[in-house]
């Protein structure tokens, strides 16, 4: 039910969540599957600091459920307390070695605060943890980005797409870090398909427009920033000024050399 509780948090489900949380802790107020889905509920509703207590409960009433220390540890995150987020991923750990997400938990907070080799240590923990799941190869590929390893990031990009083709976000990673490679024919392959499996997406029109002003085609990155600019009015600034740099090429110097 933990686990059900916390779709329902990412279905944005406010009533379905508050019913279900209703009825748990009225059939079993020592449940800390219920004290979980208050927690959710608060969270929700982002009240972190009541989804923090709720969370506590539910490790109290059972200290080896792991999923409870990692649930409050995201709330922390939510509101920058980094130490006592630390400490409750710990916890979940320390409860199960095996729970996986405790170690993402790691690694996202050490990525905040800047420590990408730490961070990218406890990515890699979950990863051997749960290999098929292509969000923890996306979160390694990051911290190696900010590293300044774009190759060592491609490649777990690839495998993320890899595992699931449909990814946006492994293959909008993958097509940002080629491009940053000037890899532009590869980097085109890869906005194309993310077109086509987020066509209503603006990032990906600015994207492409950006790759095609790299291309120097200047008409057709007229048209996808033209395109980012009617999916998405609020981001007119950055979007024009992108149009208005179009006869700017120090930035964007162009090698037809992708190399595979």
């Amino acid at each position: 039910m933990e686990v059900y509780s916390t779709v329902l948090w990412h279905l944005k489900g406010e009533t379905d969540l508050a019913y279900l949380a209703h009825e748990l802790i009225e059939t079993d107020r020592l449940s800390p599957q219920a004290w979980c889905a208050i927690g959710n509920s608060f969270s929700l509703q982002r009240d972190h600091d009541q989804a923090v207590k709720c969370f506590r409960r539910a490790t109290q009433l059972d200290p080896k459920f792991a999923y409870a220390f990692t649930l409050q540890g995201h709330e922390h995150v939510a509101n920058e307390e980094f130490d006592k987020a630390l400490l409750a991923y710990r916890s979940a750990i320390a409860a199960d070695s095996r729970h996986y997400n405790g170690w993402y938990g790691l690694g996202r907070v050490y990525e905040k605060m800047g420590k990408y080799e730490v961070a990218e240590k406890h990515y890699k923990n979950a990863h051997h943890i749960n290999p098929r799941n292509p969000v923890l190869l996306v979160c390694i590929g990051v911290v190696l980005e900010r590293m300044r390893k774009p190759q060592a990031a491609l490649l777990q990009y690839n495998e993320a797409c890899r595992l699931d083709p449909r990814s946006a976000l492994a293959r909008f990673k993958k097509a940002r870090v080629l491009m940053n490679l000037r890899k532009t024919r590869m980097a085109l392959e890869e906005l194309e398909i993310l077109k086509d499996l987020a066509p209503d997406e603006a990032n990906v029109h600015f994207m492409l427009g950006k790759l095609y002003k790299m291309m120097r085609d200047k008409t057709s990155a007229i048209r996808h920033f033209t395109i980012a600019l009617n999916l998405d009015p609020k981001a007119a600034q950055y979007i024009k000024e992108a149009m208005e740099s179009l006869e700017d090429d120090e930035d964007d110097e162009y090698d037809d050399e992708d190399g595979a």
